[in-house]
């Protein structure tokens, strides 16, 4: 307690000293001061009106309002309109870095800290307005599902570490890869899932090559070990729920790393028997 009123007394002279404290227009805690200041004047003139009334004294509410004591309670309503002002300075600053806190907290709870790319339940949250915004524009959607091929022998091998170097430089290239208004995520371990906008099956695939050749040759900077990435693709169909199309494009990257991985495969691509 003793720590926290110094700290309370330099939040009062620190807010007193901005000017929200004093804004008519936005800050409406002065009104609050000045209509909660108010009865203390209108309730000391009326008594000295009556006693001065009962003194027979003319002009009784002239001499009230111009006497020098009341000026003293006249002065409440701004006092109190200074202070609430001062007060709702404080709330709001505590508002704006709750705010921020929550915002803070929103972004992480949707963010992978290790890639700094979105995550999966990210993913799931604005998967339904991608799809609204496909329909709505008539646009192609696909999705990319990527693995890094032999990503367990990396972590054996060289330390997870270097497997965490590995994801990151892999989430680097994935980005430079996509265009802004693509959405990639970590989907969890060594995959990764990208959606495609306004791009259909045949666009995306030539640009998942681009993004398998690109792992292919390294990274900048370079790891100590090869990397290579398995990935699948579908396009989304309509009514395709998220479960829908990430098993459809799961299913083709299944079939990429059980026929030599380092490859991509469409999910229209796969034998009869295997696409259901």
């Amino acid at each position: 307690m003793a720590v926290y009123i110094p700290k309370q007394i330099s939040e009062f002279f620190a807010a007193a000293r901005q000017p929200y404290s004093y804004n008519l227009r936005r800050n409406i805690y002065i009104w609050f001061g000045i209509l909660w200041g108010l009865p203390i004047p209108l309730v000391t003139i009326l008594i000295q009106v009556h006693f001065l009334q009962a003194s027979g004294v003319e002009n009784s509410c002239l001499t009230a309002i111009t006497s020098p004591p009341q000026w003293f309670f006249l002065a409440h309503p701004l006092l109190f309109g200074v202070i609430f002002g001062i007060l709702g300075t404080i709330r709001n600053d505590q508002d704006a870095q709750l705010k921020k806190m929550i915002k803070r907290l929103e972004q992480l709870s949707t963010l992978d800290p290790l890639t700094g790319l979105s995550n999966r339940r990210y993913f799931a949250h604005i998967f339904h307005d991608e799809c609204a915004r496909s329909l709505r524009r008539k646009e192609a959607m696909t999705l990319l599902f990527l693995d890094l091929d032999h990503f367990k022998r990396v972590n054996d091998d060289h330390g997870h570490h270097f497997g965490d170097l590995a994801l990151q430089a892999t989430a680097l290239c994935l980005k430079k890869q996509c265009r802004p208004y693509d959405t990639i995520v970590r989907w969890g371990g060594e995959e990764f899932v990208i959606l495609l906008r306004a791009t259909d099956e045949e666009a995306a695939l030539h640009f998942a090559e681009r993004i398998r050749l690109a792992v292919q040759r390294g990274f900048d900077p370079p790891l100590p070990f090869p990397m290579t990435i398995s990935i699948g693709l579908a396009q989304y169909q309509e009514n395709d729920t998220l479960e829908d199309l990430t098993n459809r494009a799961d299913k083709a990257l299944y079939h990429a790393k059980q026929t030599g991985r380092n490859k991509v495969v469409p999910w229209s691509s796969l034998p009869e028997g295997e696409d259901g």
